[in-house]
């Protein structure tokens, strides 16, 4: 059941702020249903965080942004980073007074692009919707500097949109008032909603002509800064295993951090037959191989949340998880970096009653949730 705007009609002008793939990927199911509500009353900001992982995916969720910042200088710490995003997400708000000035500043997720965007909103007294709210590790390192981010948000917040009862109980935890806090499910199962039932992610054909056939697919991916040090592990852990298992095929789209890609491109298993290595993949594409993968082996927090909806396991390269749910179901598995733990529990972990499971992250209708809280406080 979705909520539905009264008359069409949006009381605040709402500026969504967007920095990464993962922050459009869960904000355009809420900016969609602005569009199909045919509502004016927002504007979108693309900080340039992943400037150019982004590029293909606005056109996919056919959204432009109306605004272009460019906050990445090649080599900058996370200090430069953050008050880059600051200073530019600054300035566009003293643009846009004589324009369109919000009311609300909707961000989702853990990027410094939502870490700034939350504080420039608490500077400008503007009202700061956090989209993903209350999702914590307990770890201040793990994930580095997700963690930090997310927690400087939840400080600004006046709407924390969180996901499940167990992020709205990390908020509490924290001394966030309950009237603040709307448990909504995730926007990313709105999304993969949006997909499937359209019959879209069924007709659509593979972009890389080398998934083209491919079966028996393993996803494999990483990208966490902490994981970084670690690569020779999981690079050891997948020659075993395709080594092992011939009949399968190895899918690593290999994220452009020059960290990991020039490790994992140099690698042994760089040349082998059965597995592939790509440039990230486009949406439907990730999407495609995620409906058809045997297992997933990832650090990603959203295909953490993706994953259940296609009832395929994880084994989630990470000693924690700010994504509880599903660890808790038996539908995922914490493994870390260790070769031994990742070889090991793909062999082992197996997931049961998959027919009858529900994903725990959302059940398709936390946008017209979020808009409809919004617009009525």
């Amino acid at each position: 059941m979705s909520y539905y705007l009264k008359n069409n009609t949006l009381d605040k002008n709402i500026l969504f702020i967007i920095g990464t793939r993962p922050e459009l990927i869960k904000m355009f199911p809420i900016i969609n249903y602005l569009k199909c509500a045919g509502n004016k009353s927002f504007r979108v900001v693309s900080t340039g965080q992943h400037k150019e992982l982004l590029r293909p995916y606005w056109k996919v969720f056919n959204i432009k942004p109306d605004y272009e910042l460019n906050i990445i200088k090649k080599g900058q710490s996370l200090s430069s980073l953050t008050a880059r995003a600051i200073v530019a997400i600054d300035k566009l708000l003293l643009g846009l007074t004589n324009q369109f000035f919000p009311e609300v500043i909707v961000a989702q997720g853990d990027t410094t692009t939502v870490m700034a965007s939350s504080m420039v909103a608490f500077y400008h007294n503007i009202k700061f919707a956090h989209v993903e709210a209350g999702l914590r590790s307990g770890d201040m390192l793990n994930p580095f500097p997700e963690e930090f981010n997310r927690k400087v948000a939840g400080i600004t917040a006046s709407y924390h949109f969180a996901p499940t009862m167990i992020a709205k109980k990390n908020l509490m935890k924290e001394s966030v008032e309950e009237k603040d806090i709307h448990v909504v499910g995730n926007t990313v199962v709105d999304t993969l909603h949006y997909f499937k039932n359209s019959s879209i992610l069924d007709k659509h054909q593979f972009a890389r002509k080398e998934l083209l056939g491919v079966k028996g697919m393993v996803l494999v991916t990483c990208h966490r800064r902490e994981n970084h040090l670690y690569l020779d592990e999981l690079i050891d852990a997948i020659d075993i295993l395709s080594n092992q298992n011939s009949k399968l095929t190895f899918v690593w789209p290999v994220h452009p951090n020059p960290s990991v890609k020039g490790h994992v491109l140099s690698s042994k298993i760089a040349k082998k037959e059965n597995v592939i290595l790509t440039p990230p993949l486009e949406y439907l594409d990730l999407l495609k191989v995620i409906s058809n993968a045997k297992v997933i082996i990832s650090d990603s927090g959203g295909i953490q949340e993706e994953a259940p909806s296609f009832n395929v396991p994880v084994l989630i390269l990470r000693e924690s998880t700010e994504r509880p749910e599903a660890v808790n179901i038996g539908f995922s598995k914490l493994v870390g970096m260790s070769k031994d733990s990742i070889v090991n529990s793909f062999y082992n972990f197996k997931i049961h009653n998959t027919k009858n499971l529900m994903n725990p992250y959302g059940d398709g209708n936390s946008s017209s949730r979020i808009i409809k809280i919004i617009n009525h406080e």
